[in-house]
């Protein structure tokens, strides 16, 4: 029997987010084929995904950032001795990668998912930022994004430069048509022919989600009378999606069904997906409307740009566009998912693309074995 390929990831923890999930799927597909995951989780919790990765034959470890930190994680790289170190946790990794030449882990991979890494811009980050980044250069041996974009903001602007560097974007599993999904509309308490639009992300600024709010409130000014729902819990920015509904008297059309595990199912459901983000890597709610066919308007950001450039169905509006603008394009995206055969074409289209699952895996099977 031909011994594991062990990987060992780094992530604040292991709770729903775009990384982790993707990187649950790698273990799921992945697992089989001889590849063994570990996850070292910086937040000192395992998180709320323990249950799935264990289920997968994963691991996870969790280290605490305090004093003791650089030996425990030291050691902990010296007992499991990892093949891979595949680090996710943006410009810090850098401090990872050096722990793993110390530990004499052959292959060091600084992970860049996202444009920045959402810090203020104050001289003592910046400062920080570049020590990071010096270690980065000095102990990766591959640097990978999501994108183009996670590189130039998150890496360097000439990454390009870098012959360690690649683009490796995540990649989502086909659309299941035959999964039996729980009705939205009934569900919402959305009428059937009323137009419905869905946001998918978690209760945190960036995401913007006051702003639509006031997209709905642009699309019933020209008489169309569509229900929002929002998918992701309550939290920081809750107060302020609510102040945005009782100013627009939207009331009756926003409905919040709060966490949900079936999201791709719901968003299948849904006549368009709206995304206000105001930073992203490769945002993999795009990427999952694109695997059900449902169209997508998203604040103009470059990993979505990236995405379009690939895949039909996916309009760019500026954030500092007027709300009619966006209004109009969630009408011009709603009429074209409605059109005979669109979504079927659409589906198709992405099971072709570089955002395929089986893209995604048939990359990182090269990335984690060393090959080019």
């Amino acid at each position: 029997m031909n011994k594991p390929l062990v990987v060992l990831h780094v992530f604040g923890s292991m709770d729903v987010g775009g990384a982790e999930l993707r990187t649950i799927d790698l273990l799921r597909h992945l697992g089989p084929e001889g590849f063994e995951f570990h996850f070292a989780t910086l937040s000192g919790r395992e998180g709320v995904l323990r249950d799935e990765v264990s289920r997968l034959g994963g691991t996870i470890h969790p280290v605490r950032l305090n004093p003791a930190f650089p030996i425990v994680m030291w050691r902990l790289m010296r007992r499991e001795r990892p093949a891979v170190l595949d680090s996710h946790v943006a410009t810090f990794s850098g401090v990872l990668l050096l722990l793993g030449w110390l530990a004499r882990i052959p292959l060091r991979i600084a992970h860049f998912r996202s444009d920045g890494d959402g810090h203020p811009d104050t001289l003592r980050r910046r400062q920080q930022r570049a020590v990071m980044l010096a270690l980065v250069r000095r102990f990766a041996t591959d640097i990978v994004g999501v994108s183009p974009s996670a590189l130039t903001y998150g890496y360097r602007k000439s990454w390009m430069l870098d012959r360690r560097a690649r683009v490796i974007p995540n990649g989502i599993p086909s659309f299941d048509e035959s999964h039996s999904a729980a009705s939205l509309r009934q569900t919402a308490g959305v009428p059937v022919d009323a137009p419905l639009v869905i946001h998918v992300g978690r209760p945190s600024p960036e995401k913007n989600r006051p702003h639509t709010v006031g997209v709905v409130h642009a699309m019933h000014e020209r008489g169309v009378h569509a229900h929002l729902v929002l998918v992701g819990g309550s939290g920081a920015d809750s107060c302020d999606v609510l102040r945005e509904i009782e100013r627009f008297n939207l009331g009756r059309f926003v409905h919040d069904l709060g966490v949900r595990t079936d999201a791709v199912d719901l968003i299948s459901q849904a006549d368009a997906l709206l995304l206000t983000s105001v930073r992203e890597g490769l945002p993999g709610v795009v990427l999952e409307a694109a695997s059900a066919g449902t169209p997508v308007v998203s604040s103009a950001l470059p990993g979505v740009a990236f995405i379009a450039s690939s895949l039909p169905g996916i309009r760019c509006v500026g954030l500092d566009d007027p709300l009619e603008q966006w209004g109009e394009a969630v009408i011009a995206a709603i009429k074209q998912g409605r059109e005979h055969t669109w979504r079927a074409r659409a589906r198709r289209g992405f099971d072709a693309s570089p955002f395929s699952l089986g893209s995604s895996l048939a990359a990182h099977r090269a990335l984690y074995r060393g090959e080019r």
